[in-house]
């Protein structure tokens, strides 16, 4: 098994390939010098035949027949060319009988074994003058050559040297080979141990640094590399997601704050209404039904906030199932108009209704109803008396998505959102006390309503924006993508 330390792991791989590299390249080489070798002494053989048979031609020629001729080629053969091809011996056969033979330095000839070969073969040889046989055999390599001269019969010429100095080279070329890789491997092993260790030096520093943060500890964050490769990129992508994080904890921690917070108001209020009922042991009826009223009030309250932070909780976890339907979203809309004005009824505020085509829509009936609830009681809360809220729907075209939409608009005459809160409306638990709440006095809510609104429209595909703000109310607008075209044809638009 390979050592658990990715740097180890590295340099033996690094290792282990340059060792199969340098392994098959010296093997190619080996063979390339091997060969080569071999035919550099082939073409003197050949060249030495060739040069030999010329003279022998040129021997019959002069002396104008093949016997005196060949008595005078052995001369030539014995005295000029012993010093034109020392370390090379030739032998001229004709009918498998010697015309002509040369030693070597080693004062070998060739061997009998050798000619009775190169007459065995020279039946195959090719007709044609130059055909020629080459073979190894004892140590030494051979090339036979038929040459037909003039006049002649067909004369077949055996050449032969010594493979021990092509041996020894091979041999010196194989140690050097086998000496000389170890170095160059020791070398480079070393070199990859080091530029593993500088190239993962950054990754232990982040490890050192992602040792001490902790859910309690977010604000730290990972050296990032001068140099803008992988391992920057990663640090900063990590430090990204620690702000992320960060945030999110932030997020989460003010959440649970808030939400202990409004949780514990109305506990606190039951109980002190229940305990300041019981304090005395005879009170009138009257009293008993206001501390009940009291009580029941603050309980309606707080199972509406764990109702809807349920429902959040659902949402974040994907446990919430839509029952998606075909509905009508205009009538959908004046329904939730009509609830809303036995809403607003009793603090004299007026609920405009604008008058809105057909509008087939596809989607969770009752969640969109939710959504427009949420939207028209918050205009009723934060509407100050003898106000008015219109609302509308209307059929748009989104340019960025190039489809149909619905926008369902609620504006309310409260006091407006000061710009700098403006972003923070769709939080979870954030209500503007400064601002709104102040200026309403039957604003109660825990300030989940927007955020549930918001995810029912992003759910559905849609969105919910605060459109303008100012001292004459609020305007929010909820899109919801129309379903099919302009005929109300069928279509599927849900984001999920």
């Amino acid at each position: 098994m390979l050592p658990n330390s990715i740097r180890i792991r590295l340099t033996l791989w690094h290792l282990a390939i340059l060792t199969a590299v340098l392994s098959v390249c010296s093997v190619i080489v080996y063979g390339l010098l091997a060969r080569s070798r071999m035919d550099r002494l082939e073409a003197r053989l050949d060249m030495a035949i060739r040069v030999v048979a010329s003279s022998l031609e040129h021997e019959i020629e002069e002396h104008s027949g093949v016997s005196s001729g060949e008595a005078s080629f052995r001369g030539v053969l014995s005295t000029i060319h012993h010093l034109s091809f020392p370390d090379l011996a030739l032998v001229a056969l004709r009918d498998g009988a010697i015309v002509g033979e040369k030693a070597d330095l080693e004062s070998m000839t060739v061997s009998p074994s050798g000619l009775d070969r190169a007459s065995a073969a020279a039946p195959t040889l090719a007709p044609q003058a130059g055909a020629t046989l080459k073979w190894s055999q004892g140590g030494r390599r051979f090339v036979a050559m038929r040459v037909n001269i003039t006049g002649a019969q067909p004369y077949l010429f055996v050449g032969s040297s010594s493979e021990r100095q092509a041996d020894d080279d091979n041999i010196a070329i194989r140690n050097a080979f086998f000496l000389g890789l170890p170095i160059p491997l020791l070398l480079s092993a070393v070199g990859g141990w080091w530029l593993a260790r500088k190239t993962f030096s950054p990754i232990t520093a982040m490890m050192d640094a992602v040792e001490g943060i902790s859910a309690t500890v977010l604000d730290r964050r990972l050296p990032v590399p001068a140099s803008d490769d992988e391992l920057a990129r990663l640090a900063s992508t990590f430090n990204r997601l620690l702000v992320r994080l960060e945030n999110s904890f932030d997020l989460q921690r003010q959440f649970m704050a808030d939400a202990s917070h409004e949780l514990r108001t109305p506990v606190s209020v039951a109980l002190t209404a229940a305990q300041v009922a019981l304090d005395s042991p005879h009170r009138a009826e009257n009293e008993y039904r206001d501390a009940l009223e009291v009580i029941d009030g603050q309980m309606r309250r707080l199972g509406r906030v764990v109702q809807d932070m349920f429902l959040l909780a659902r949402a974040d976890s994907g446990g919430v199932g839509l029952e998606i339907s075909k509905f009508y979203l205009d009538e959908v809309l004046s329904s939730c108009v009509r609830a809303a004005r036995l809403l607003a009824h009793p603090h004299h505020i007026t609920i405009e209704e604008a008058q809105a085509e057909e509008s087939l829509c596809l989607g969770d009936e009752s969640l969109i109803r939710q959504a427009v609830m949420i939207l028209l009681d918050n205009a009723i809360k934060y509407s100050g008396g003898n106000a008015v809220v219109c609302v509308s729907l209307k059929r748009t075209r989104n340019g960025q998505q190039e489809r149909d939409c619905f926008d369902i608009g609620v504006a309310d005459s409260g006091p407006g959102i000061p710009e700098e809160l403006q972003s923070r409306v769709f939080e979870r638990l954030f209500r503007i006390d400064k601002a709104r709440s102040r200026s309403a006095p039957h604003a109660g809510g825990a300030g989940l309503g927007l955020p549930i609104a918001r995810w029912i429209a992003t759910v559905h595909g849609g969105a919910l924006d605060l459109l303008s703000s100012g001292e004459r109310g609020c305007v929010f607008r909820l899109r919801l993508p129309a379903c099919g075209g302009q005929d109300g044809g069928e279509g599927v638009f849900l984001g999920l």
